[in-house]
């Protein structure tokens, strides 16, 4: 998969590009929601003879247009959404980034810079997706701002347990510390990435930018450090901090490299591994 960052300063008809079918979106965490709207664009892009290409955008439009101040959680860096485009068979990843003169763009200033010189002959996005300014593009509109040079595909929305899929109900289940109803959702656990930092008894894990950090609370999960994966335990405290709770961890570094996948909290999380993590944080500081 090809990945194409377009920072608005190149003119788009010089980004190397093919006559593509694109999904349009932001898809954060790439649940089955998106994942449907991938693979239907695809399927259209293999019928028509031509590349399959995700178009999206970093960072979220609410960090540029949204009035509240409020920070947006993330729940995936963009170089790890790239890496689920590509498992889906995606051939091009457009990542537009998002700026306030970008954000004053008109609908069809939107189509006629970006989707027509990046030679999109047919858009698939969700039921809810909109562009230009103010949201007031949307797919209905898209053929004629185009020319009629691009037909359209809405996807319908995905449910499950009566819910419809979307990122933001997926961010609030980890608000609460659900993390065992999330694979329903994206279709996997919930996995992360950081580094485990090891001292005397203290192993706190520090994420990387752009993941969501669960509720404070005892955790099942499991971690691999690049030789497979093995259970264990964190503990998540009231102020974002993460302490492996077990089993024991030998390394010959300090820190090292890890990848987390959220099994579930433990029920009656407040626990005697909730006391031992308060231990720990009143040990070290």
């Amino acid at each position: 998969m090809k990945i194409i960052i377009i920072d608005h300063k190149n003119d788009q008809h010089l980004v190397a590009s093919c006559p593509s079918v694109a999904a349009l979106g932001f898809f954060d965490g790439v649940h089955l929601g998106h994942q449907k709207v991938i693979q239907t664009t695809k399927k259209l892009a293999e019928k028509m003879g031509l590349k399959t290409a995700v178009i999206s955008f970093f960072p979220h439009p609410k960090e540029i247009i949204g009035k509240t101040g409020e920070r947006v959680h993330y729940l995936l860096p963009p170089a790890e959404k790239a890496k689920k485009f590509s498992r889906l068979g995606v051939d091009y990843f457009y990542l537009i980034r998002f700026t306030p003169e970008f954000a004053r763009l008109e609908p069809k200033e939107f189509v006629q810079k970006y989707l027509i010189p990046l030679q999109i002959k047919h858009a698939v996005a969700g039921y809810d997706f909109s562009y230009g300014r103010k949201g007031k593009g949307d797919l209905a509109m898209m053929e004629e701002d185009s020319g009629y040079s691009i037909t359209v595909t809405k996807v319908e929305h995905v449910k499950r347990n009566d819910e419809k899929i979307s990122s933001t109900l997926i961010r609030n289940k980890i608000r609460l510390g659900l993390m065992e109803e999330l694979p329903d959702y994206l279709g996997e656990f919930y996995e992360t990435k950081g580094k485990m930092i090891c001292t005397d008894g203290k192993d706190e894990l520090l994420l990387d930018r752009y993941y969501m950090i669960p509720s404070k609370g005892c955790y099942d999960v499991a971690i691999d450090r690049g030789k497979g994966w093995c259970n264990g335990r964190v503990l998540v405290t009231e102020q974002k901090k993460i302490y492996w709770l077990g089993p024991p961890i030998s390394s010959v570094s300090g820190i090292f490299r890890v990848k987390v996948k959220w099994i579930s909290r433990k029920a009656n999380s407040i626990s005697k591994e909730e006391k031992q993590g308060k231990n720990l944080v009143s040990a070290k500081g």
